[in-house]
C-alpha cells in the first residue's frame, strides 16, 4: 500500500536561529520587518524568559528600529512599576547598567539572568531611550489568587487597574490548560478558575495600561518585552491596548520553536528553537525533533567524554530525546538509579553509545 506523504506546507524553508518569517511561513527580510514595525504605535515582542536566542532577537529589533536617531520607549514585564523611580534615574544617566541589578533587586524580583537583558539596557543608555516597568508587584499575583480582589488591602488594590478587561472567550480553554499544569490546582473548581482568569486579566490590563501611559508621557512608539503567553494571538496585552488606546496601531512579533506553525499567533515570527547549555558544557538545540549539539566547551566534561558539535543525542538513559524535557527525565532517572548516564549518539549516520559517567548531585542550600 502506497503511503500518502503529502501534507500542508506551513513553512516554506528551514530557518536558521534568529531568522524571521511572515504569517504565511515565508522568509521575512529584516528591512521589511523594520519598515512594517516602524508604522506601529506598539510593538509587542514575545519571549521565553530563558532563551538566549529570543533576547538576541529582541535586541536586534530594538537596535534596528532606533537607527538614524529614531526614538522608542521600552516597556518591560520584568520590572515592576513601583521601581520606576530607579529606572528614571537610569534614563537620566544617573545610574549605569551595572548599577541596575542591585538597585532593582533583580535577583529577588525577576530572577532570570540579568545578563540576557543587559544589551537592551546598554542600548537604551547609548541611544537615550526611555525604559519603564510595566508590571505590578510580583507578590500581588499570589495575593489575588489566594484572596481575590476583595481580600486585598486598600494600598495593594490601588496598585492594580481600576477596570479589569476580561480574557477573550477563545483564550479561556487555553488558560484552563495552563491552570491544570500548576500543582494543587483544580480546573473543576469555579473559584480557582475565576481567580486564575482574574490574575491573568489584571496582569495584561496593568501592563497595557502602563504602556499607554508610557506612550503618552514619552511621545514615542512603545516596544513591549513580555513573555509569549502575554503576547501570542493578541489575546493578552494587545487585546487590552485596543480597548485602552483604540486608534493605535499594534504589531506582534513572536518566537517560533520549530513545532506546529500557527499563522494567527503573530504578525511576524522569529525562529528560536528550544535550547539549553548543560553543566557538562554542551549546548543542546532541538531541531525538527532532534537534539543537536551546537556547541561544546573544550574544558568541560562533554568534550572530555567525546561529544562534538553536530552530534545528535538519539536517546538518553534509554529515553528517546524528542524534546528537552526528555534530557531532564534522563538525568533524573540516572540520579534515581545511581547509575552512569548513557547517551545513544548519532554522528553522521554512525550510531554508538557514550558513557557520560555518574552525574554530580546539586548541593542543597543550607
Amino acid at each position: 500500500m502506497k503511503k500518502n506523504i503529502s501534507s500542508e506546507m506551513a513553512v516554506s524553508f528551514l530557518p536558521c536561529p534568529g531568522e524571521f518569517l511572515d504569517p504565511v511561513g515565508d522568509r521575512l527580510p529584516f528591512d521589511k520587518l523594520m519598515s512594517e514595525a516602524a508604522k506601529a504605535d506598539y510593538v509587542l515582542i514575545g519571549e521565553g524568559h530563558t532563551s538566549v536566542c529570543d533576547h538576541k532577537v529582541q535586541f536586534e529589533i530594538i537596535e534596528g528600529l532606533t537607527r538614524g536617531r529614531n526614538k522608542v520607549a521600552i516597556g518591560l514585564e520584568m520590572v515592576t512599576a513601583d521601581k520606576q523611580d530607579i529606572l528614571n534615574r537610569f534614563n537620566l544617566g544617573q545610574l549605569s547598567t551595572d548599577d541596575l541589578p542591585g538597585e532593582l533587586d533583580w535577583e529577588n524580583g525577576w530572577r532570570y539572568d540579568f545578563n540576557m537583558f543587559r544589551p537592551v539596557f546598554e542600548l537604551a543608555a547609548a541611544r537615550r531611550l526611555t525604559v519603564a516597568g510595566l508590571n505590578f508587584p510580583f507578590r500581588l499575583t499570589k495575593e489575588v489568587r489566594d484572596k481575590g480582589l476583595e481580600g486585598l488591602s486598600a494600598e495593594d488594590r490601588a496598585m492594580l487597574p481600576e477596570k479589569v478587561i476580561p480574557p477573550a472567550p477563545e483564550q479561556e480553554e487555553g488558560l484552563k490548560e495552563v491552570l491544570a499544569m500548576h500543582t494543587n490546582r483544580d480546573t473543576a473548581d469555579p473559584v480557582q478558575v475565576e481567580r486564575f482568569f482574574l490574575v491573568q486579566s489584571l496582569w495584561d490590563t496593568a501592563m497595557a495600561e502602563k504602556a499607554v501611559n508610557l506612550r503618552k508621557s514619552s511621545g514615542h512608539p512603545v516596544i513591549i518585552l513580555a513573555g509569549g503567553g502575554h503576547v501570542e494571538h493578541g489575546w493578552g496585552i494587545a487585546r487590552r491596548l485596543k480597548v485602552l488606546d483604540p486608534q493605535a496601531g499594534v504589531t506582534i512579533i513572536m518566537p517560533w520553536r520549530g513545532d506546529k506553525f500557527y499563522p494567527s499567533a503573530a504578525d511576524s515570527f522569529f525562529y528560536c528553537p528550544p535550547s539549553y547549555e548543560s553543566r557538562m558544557g554542551m549546548t543542546v538545540e532541538m531541531r525538527l525533533g532532534r537534539a543537536v549539539i551546537t556547541a561544546v566547551k573544550r574544558d568541560r566534561k562533554a568534550y572530555q567524554k567525546g561529544i562534538r558539535p553536530g552530534d545528535i543525542i538519539v536517546k538518553a538513559q534509554g529515553i528517546p530525546v524528542t524534546s528537552l524535557s526528555a534530557m531532564h527525565m534522563a538525568g533524573a532517572k540516572a540520579h534515581k538509579e545511581n547509575s552512569p548516564l548513557i547517551f545513544t549518539m548519532d554522528r553522521r549516520g554512525e550510531v554508538f553509545d557514550l558513557d557520560i559517567g555518574l552525574l554530580q548531585r546539586m548541593k542543597k542550600e543550607k
